[in-house]
């Protein structure tokens, strides 16, 4: 695997992935649950991360930072902190065997922002800013 493809779990479905249809790749794309779950977890906090109330005793990053939308980079973001959790590595860094986590965040903005269906570019902003 190399950072131009992308990993089951970034498609919603049950199981990860199971929405996937080649003929039409994006729909469902960087919607998946552990994706959704790494998103709270990161943003809003480890407590929401299941889909509960924050119990949090200080601000979530999302306050912290004034993020009040999500942007191509936080969903790029949290691609590469999913993608690391299920790996094998216990210590992060910027390449992983033959893939590259670098190559790999700015490939998933790229995919976002020059979609030619932009349509389903601002639909998928749209999902994530519900």
């Amino acid at each position: 695997m190399t950072a131009i493809d992308f990993p089951v779990f970034l498609w919603a479905g049950n199981p990860p992935g199971s929405r996937y249809d080649e003929n039409t790749m994006n729909e469902g794309l960087f919607q998946g649950y552990f994706l959704e779950r790494i998103m709270r977890h990161i943003f809003t906090g480890p407590s929401t991360a299941l889909g509960d109330d924050s119990r949090a005793t200080r601000s979530c990053n999302a306050s912290l930072h004034d993020m009040t939308t999500v942007e191509a980079e936080h969903i790029a973001y949290a691609c590469i902190q999913a993608r690391f959790a299920i790996s094998n590595k216990n210590k992060w860094g910027e390449a992983d065997g033959e893939f590259n986590n670098r190559a790999f965040y700015y490939n998933i903005i790229d995919f976002i922002r020059d979609c030619e269906d932009q349509d389903w570019a601002q639909g998928l902003l749209k999902w994530w800013n519900k």
